[in-house]
């Protein structure tokens, strides 16, 4: 083959070569268009998610009392043990066990007979002294008068019934001893309510024979009525402060802290820290004049040592916990949320003090944040709508 021949092949292959390079640079440029294209169209169904529903709330600077909260024991303000000061038949027991005895009521009668006997011994030795007595005070008026006139009665016999009298004298303040003795023991003998208060279930029956060592009953004061219960001894210097402004506000609720029972004011700081276990005692005063305290019940105690009167205070529910500490879930204008680190404060029942991190006009999530990440995007809903997604329910 010539040289002619050789070019006029070689020009004969230039358009089968570049033809199928410019088709695959082509496809090579769509490929590239539409991978780069890809991003936005797997983008667009995240913005096409539903919005996840949410329960929120606007946070708002309001009042908030400071308190310490302890557990409790309801103690009667005052407790007697009946107990008689005489031995004796019990003949009458004329009370109710259980129910309310007023402050004089008779709760035990002894038989007053032996001591009514004695009483009445015991006078009738007066009234026989005291008519002695009246006769050597007339045999010593008698002689004395017959010694100043002659000698009709001796200086001797003057004195021994000087003597008689004042020893008659004598026996007289004997016998009132005697007499006032056994009144007491005749008044003993009726027992009375030392106070107003519930009266327990009876030991004896009307019968027994009783003593001084016997219990006959127990009555308790419950109007008013103490709690006592131990806070730390680092709260002290806190709750000194508050008492040296006035008695400060104490509220119980029931064990499980979830009924208010009764609302009445510190009464007593003990006058010592128990170094074995670091607390200090303290008692609490209560009219209960509905009884809902009951003596030897557990309480749940809250003393109110102070108030903040713009704290940022928000339901205890909105606040989450995670690696880095406490937060809340913040709902941004867009309706979109991230979280918030918070600071807390004291936890007041079901709401929590925050020191730092929000500001009054915040909106934060209270429910239904278990399904939330930063950027999602909410709806807000009614109680009962989150509460079924919560459980999980179509």
């Amino acid at each position: 083959m010539d040289r002619n021949d050789r070019s006029a092949e070689q020009q004969s292959l230039v358009p089968r070569i570049v033809l199928p390079l410019a088709v695959a640079a082509a496809v090579i440029e769509l490929c590239s268009i539409w991978l780069n294209a890809e991003p936005a169209k797997s983008a667009s169904p995240q913005h096409a998610m539903p919005a996840i529903s949410v329960r929120a709330t606007v946070v708002n600077a309001q009042p908030v009392d400071l308190s310490l909260t302890a557990l409790g024991t309801v103690q009667a303000w005052n407790t007697a043990t009946v107990t008689p000061q005489i031995s004796g038949q019990v003949v009458e027991l004329p009370f109710l066990e259980g129910s309310l005895v007023h402050a004089g009521d008779i709760l035990v009668r002894i038989d007053p007979r032996p001591y009514q006997a004695a009483l009445d011994q015991a006078q009738a030795k007066k009234a026989q002294d005291a008519a002695n007595l009246a006769a050597a005070q007339k045999n010593l008026s008698r002689d004395q008068v017959l010694l100043t006139k002659g000698g009709f009665a001796t200086q001797q016999t003057v004195d021994n019934e000087q003597a008689q009298v004042e020893a008659d004298k004598a026996m007289i303040a004997g016998d009132q001893a005697a007499i006032e003795t056994s009144q007491l023991n005749l008044d003993f003998a009726t027992i009375r309510a030392p106070f107003t208060g519930i009266i327990g279930l009876s030991n004896i029956s009307i019968g027994n024979v009783v003593s001084q060592n016997t219990s006959i009953v127990t009555i308790t004061q419950i109007e008013p009525i103490a709690v006592e219960f131990t806070l730390p001894q680092a709260n002290l210097s806190e709750v000194q402060a508050a008492f040296a402004q006035e008695k400060p506000a104490v509220f119980v609720s029931d064990q499980n802290g979830k009924t208010l029972l009764a609302r009445g004011s510190l009464d007593v700081i003990n006058n010592e820290v128990d170094s074995a276990s670091g607390t200090i005692k303290l008692k609490a005063r209560f009219d209960n004049k509905d009884h809902k305290l009951w003596p030897g019940t557990f309480v749940q105690v809250r003393v109110i040592t102070g108030s903040v009167s713009d704290a940022i205070a928000v339901p205890s529910q909105a606040v989450q916990r995670g690696p880095s500490g406490p937060y809340v879930w913040l709902v941004s204008p867009d309706h979109t949320v991230r979280p918030q680190a918070v600071e807390l404060g004291q936890i007041q029942d079901d709401r929590t003090v925050i020191t730092s991190g929000l500001s009054a006009g915040d909106r934060i999530v209270v429910a239904g944040q278990y399904r939330l990440t930063p950027g999602a995007r909410v709806s807000e809903t009614d109680p009962a709508q989150v509460a079924q997604a919560q459980d999980g329910q179509p």
